[in-house]
C-alpha cells in the first residue's frame, strides 16, 4: 500500500472515544478522546478537539485542549486558542501568542538533528524548519537589497490543496502536511514586487523554497 501524508479525521465535532490509540501518518481529533495515545507518526488537534491523554508522539500541532503529558520526538506546537495543561518533554516547543499552557517543559535533543539547539520559542521567532517527518514546503522572506527577514508576508498556493500563510517576525513560513503534486507559491508584502515560485513534492520529505523580494520603486 502506497504510503501518503492525507489528514485522516478520527474523531470530528462532537463525537467522543475512550481508549488506546496508535495509529501510522497524520490523523486529525475534532472531537473528544480520552485515554492514551502512542505513535511515530503526526497529530493535529482541532480547535475543537479536546484530549485528555498521556501521548508519546513524534509531532503534535493543538489548537484544541489537552490535559495530559506530552513526549514529543520532533517538534510540539501550540496554536491560539490552545490551552495545555500537563508537562512537555520534547526538542522544541513552539507556543503562539494567546495560548494557555500550565505545566513544565523538558527539552532534549531530536536523535536525527544533532546540531540543533533545544528551545522553546514564540512562534514569531522559530526559524528551526518542519519537522523532518511531514511532507512540508518552508523557507525564509527576505529584502532582496538588505537581507532583512519580512514579516508577515503572505504565501498563498494553488496545487492538489489550498494551504496558506504568513512568515513570522524572522521571515519563516511553512506550508504542512502537503500532498505530492505540484504547488504554485505566490508570496506578497506590504511595499514589495510579489514573487512566484514552483515547487514539486515527488515524495515525503521537507522542501526548502526561500524568497527575495524586491521593493516596489
Amino acid at each position: 500500500m502506497k504510503k501518503t501524508d492525507k489528514v485522516i479525521t478520527f474523531l470530528g465535532n462532537e463525537t467522543e472515544f475512550e481508549g488506546k490509540l496508535k495509529f501510522d501518518g497524520t490523523i486529525r481529533i475534532d472531537g473528544h478522546f480520552k485515554g492514551e495515545i502512542f505513535s511515530k507518526g503526526n497529530l493535529i488537534i482541532g480547535e475543537e478537539g479536546l484530549v485528555e491523554a498521556d501521548m508519546h508522539i513524534a509531532y503534535v500541532a493543538i489548537s484544541g485542549e489537552v490535559h495530559g503529558n506530552i513526549i514529543a520526538e520532533q517538534r510540539v506546537d501550540i496554536h491560539a486558542p490552545g490551552k495545555v495543561f500537563g508537562n512537555i518533554q520534547a526538542p522544541v516547543v513552539v507556543i503562539d501568542e494567546g495560548v494557555i499552557f500550565e505545566g513544565n517543559t523538558r527539552m532534549y535533543q531530536a536523535k536525527d538533528a544533532a546540531e540543533k539547539k533545544n528551545s522553546v520559542v514564540g512562534s514569531d521567532q522559530y526559524v528551526g524548519g518542519p519537522p523532518p517527518n511531514i511532507t512540508a514546503i518552508y523557507g525564509i522572506v527576505k529584502d532582496e537589497a538588505t537581507g532583512k527577514p519580512l514579516k508577515n508576508a503572505r504565501i498563498s498556493t494553488r496545487g492538489p490543496a489550498k494551504n496558506n500563510t504568513e512568515s513570522n517576525g524572522s521571515g519563516y513560513y511553512e506550508l504542512i502536511n502537503l500532498k505530492q503534486g505540484k504547488w504554485k507559491l505566490k508570496v506578497e508584502a506590504k511595499g514589495y514586487r510579489k514573487q512566484k515560485a514552483e515547487v514539486t513534492i515527488s515524495s515525503e520529505g521537507t522542501y526548502e523554497q526561500n524568497f527575495s523580494l524586491k521593493p516596489k520603486t
